[in-house]
């Protein structure tokens, strides 16, 4: 299966010369973490909600006069529509990304995600991209002190079960939305 079967192609974008302001304003509207950057019809990056916090906002940065340009990161990975989708899997999990932009011919045509290889792809692709993407998540929590370590621990087993269920009914959305 390539990427172009299972690629979202309605995309939401913004410019290089765009506020944070406006992005976070778009991603909450559009219930996206992820917005592509493009100057004209090329792409020039990605910028996440985590890229907003932790590159702006974290650094007291003002999210209403920053620039998108300000803070996107040098470094970007595409996949093209005919690759095969594992090899999009390949891709995320060594990078560990969980949304990578299509690109046909130097403009950006779709994007893909672990969500749409999850829900579309037959076989286990998307549980072996998100072990890769997780990897990283998983080190951080190592270097963590004991002390951070158990009062994280404490904090997920208390919230478990209001956190299960708002996960279940944003499936839920999703679900009716794709219906």
């Amino acid at each position: 299966m390539n990427v172009r079967e299972i690629m979202t192609t309605n995309i939401t974008k913004a410019s290089p010369e765009s506020t944070l302001v406006y992005v976070a304003t778009m991603m909450r509207d559009e219930n996206i973490g992820a917005v592509p950057i493009v100057d004209g019809n090329e792409l020039t990056g990605i910028i996440t909600d985590r890229d907003i916090v932790v590159r702006a906002v974290a650094d007291g940065k003002d999210p209403s006069t920053t620039k998108v340009e300000d803070i996107l990161s040098e470094e970007l990975e595409s996949v093209e529509p005919e690759a095969d989708v594992t090899d999009a899997a390949d891709l995320m999990a060594s990078r560990q990304i969980r949304r990578l932009p299509v690109v046909e011919d130097g403009e950006l045509v779709g994007m893909i995600s672990l969500g749409d290889i999850a829900i579309k792809h037959e076989n286990a692709t998307a549980a072996y991209a998100l072990e890769g993407v997780s990897e990283g998540v998983k080190a951080m929590n190592a270097e963590t002190s004991p002390e951070r370590t158990v009062s994280e621990e404490a904090r997920r087993t208390e919230s478990a079960p209001a956190r299960t269920k708002k996960a279940a009914k944003g499936r839920h959305k999703s679900s009716k939305k794709a219906a």
